[in-house]
């Protein structure tokens, strides 16, 4: 996997041999964990005496695989910072096989106590696993892919967990009297797991410098204290979080709810479990594909509001297969969050601290899931709440999360919706995205032939653009919320002071290192020509080094949204999903004169 090659999609990471390797491995480990889990939440529901007391059992048996990561996820950090992830992987999966070894002894004796500290054994082994596994992931395949590498592990992930519930509940109802064969099968994949592991591409060190933190919580203290200054990925993490305490308490509830409502076997009530893992499975290679070259943060409301809906719909049904369709949507919700959430948190560190930070959010992940298991306990032991009522909780929990989310990425989320709405109306080609740099000031100029062409351009790019707009049209009453929002820049041709100040505050952003764009025509064209090009764009520039990226938008003039003839909202034949080509040109320097620029605007729409 070389984060320099061209980025082709998914294609080119299936045809790479070691992401391969690497996906089997975590793929293999994931499907034991969820066996070994699946036998272990049926022989405590066996063996309870009545329904607090399956709870109580449910919530250890969670609690025992996720404890490790609060005692240890700073060790591991540590460890992924430190030497080479390939190695920590490797190692790690071998120590899988000496579990499993154990699991053995464990199942043949019959003894709960004996198979919870097993799964809390797993639970270390993933704990130092998790870091490595998703920290590897940039340094691997490069930032153009990392959307689609997380929605291809995610699905995985998943797919292992459809396939681990179902065969590890086919597996106790067939062999639950036979420890032995249910434990030597564990120990094979385990073992294949590992020699799965022998291809994950090799990643030099980090190089993380300074003394090794022995201190399990130090080095998770230092985590926590770079996120006070990083709001966005500590709000990351929290989402994050949300979204493992939501998918813990879910995913114990089916459990109870297999026996309680649905009243079905073992088989069938890890049918459930599968249902709920193809939809995260299926969501998660969706969110990817739909994410592209960037981590599209905007799929989170979007997710949180189908958990929150199919959540419901579980709740208000008492047949079985309503219920698997349901509860496939609500995985299919949660793939749109995790897959963004967390690539983002992947992305977002440097090199020598990646470890650190994904520790760090994998302690805040295991605190939730912890809350998720007392909860359950409360819920259900103590307030003899049914699955049923615990399901509405979590649907408005949900619903509510999504609100939050919304109102703290309104931007995100509005800039989201707005291209989701440009792929519905159109017919989209970007060509010469790469012109457009992924840091740093540039001002794009384009030539304004609709109403749509601020959505169009900023579709380009995956970095906020702040726009400067006519002001009849910012101030337009459904509109000025969303503009005002997205930071658009009102221009006043009729008022000079309103100039002065929108062309100074677009020479702001760029000196800050931000995107502006502008349409020099100063008008929607009325004869799809491109108009002269005001000189406004200069006083932008001046005195700044910054470049000028040139763009032409093709394919919109006669379309409702223009102004053919001088009418808006005229020629609705040209409304259903017309081709739209906007080609970006290679930057030009700053100090390009408006015939220049002009004349370059013009020969892009004229590609040969």
């Amino acid at each position: 996997m070389n984060p320099h090659e061209r980025n082709d999609g998914y294609g080119s990471l299936l045809a790479d041999s070691r992401f391969e390797g690497f996906l089997w491995a975590q793929f293999l480990g994931a499907f034991n964990d969820n066996v070994y889990k699946m036998i272990v939440s049926f022989t405590a529901v066996r063996i309870a005496l009545d329904s607090a007391t399956s709870s109580r059992y449910l919530a250890i048996a969670g609690a025992a695989f996720i404890f490790p990561f609060i005692l240890f996820s700073g060790y591991a950090g540590q460890l992924a910072d430190r030497y080479s992830k390939t190695h920590v992987l490797r190692i790690t999966k071998s120590l899988e096989v000496v579990t499993m070894v154990m699991g053995i002894f464990a199942l043949a004796a019959g003894s709960l106590n004996l198979l919870f500290i097993v799964l809390f054994l797993l639970g270390t082994q993933a704990t130092f696993f998790s870091p490595a596994k998703y920290g590897i992931l940039p340094e691997a395949v490069g930032e153009a892919q990392i959307s689609r590498a997380n929605g291809l592990l995610e699905l995985t992930t998943f797919v292992a967990i459809v396939i681990g519930t179902s065969f590890g509940s086919a597996l106790f109802e067939y062999w639950k009297n036979e420890p032995l064969q249910m434990g030597f099968t564990m120990l094979a994949i385990a073992v294949a797991g590992t020699l799965f592991s022998l291809h994950i591409p090799r990643v030099p060190a980090a190089g993380r410098l300074g003394a090794f933190q022995w201190n399990p919580f130090g080095e998770i203290a230092g985590g926590v204290r770079a996120l006070r200054t990083r709001r966005p990925l500590a709000f990351t993490m929290l989402g994050i979080s949300w979204f493992w305490f939501l998918g813990a308490l879910f995913q114990l509830v089916l459990v109870l709810e297999g026996s309680e409502i649905l009243h079905v076997a073992e088989t069938r009530a890890g049918l459930l479990f599968t249902s709920l893992a193809f939809g995260i499975g299926i969501g998660s290679l969706i969110a990817g594909r739909v994410s592209g070259d960037h981590v599209e943060l905007g799929l989170v409301p979007f997710g949180s509001v189908t958990m929150g809906i199919f959540s419901l719909l579980v709740a208000s049904t008492t047949n079985y297969e309503v219920a698997m369709v349901a509860i496939g949507l609500v995985g299919f919700g949660g793939g749109f969050m995790a897959v963004p959430l967390n690539a983002y948190v992947q992305e977002a560190p440097a090199a020598d601290e990646k470890g650190r930070m994904l520790a760090t959010n994998n302690l805040m992940n295991s605190v939730a899931m912890i809350v998720a298991y007392v909860m359950l306990i409360a819920m259900h032991g103590m307030l003899h709440w049914n699955p049923r009522v615990i399901f509405v909780v979590l649907g408005l929990a949900s619903l509510v999360g999504a609100v939050i989310v919304t109102r703290l990425m309104t931007a995100i989320t509005i800039r989201f919706v707005l291209f989701v709405a440009a792929n519905l109306m159109f017919r989209i080609e970007i060509v010469g995205r790469e012109n457009i740099p992924e840091s740093g000031a540039a001002l794009l100029v384009s030539n304004h032939v609709s109403y749509a062409d601020a959505v169009l351009a900023g579709y380009a790019t995956h970095r906020f653009i702040r726009f400067l707009m006519w002001k009849p049209i910012y101030e337009a009453s459904f509109c000025r919320p969303v503009f005002e929002v997205l930071k658009a820049i009102p221009i006043d041709a009729n008022a000079p002071k309103t100039i002065v100040r929108a062309l100074k505050t677009a020479h702001e952003q760029l000196v800050e290192g931000k995107l502006v764009a502008i349409f020099p025509e100063g008008q929607i064209t009325r004869d799809g020509k491109i108009g002269p090009f005001e000189r406004g764009y200069e006083r932008i520039l001046r005195g700044l080094d910054c470049p000028i990226v040139p763009m032409h938008i093709d394919g919109l003039f006669g379309h409702p949204l223009s102004c053919k003839g001088g009418e808006v909202f005229q020629s609705w034949e040209h409304w259903f999903r017309p081709r739209v080509t906007i080609r970006v040109g290679a930057p030009v320097p700053a100090n390009s004169t408006p015939d220049a620029l002009h004349e370059i605007v013009t020969a892009l729409g004229r590609p040969s």
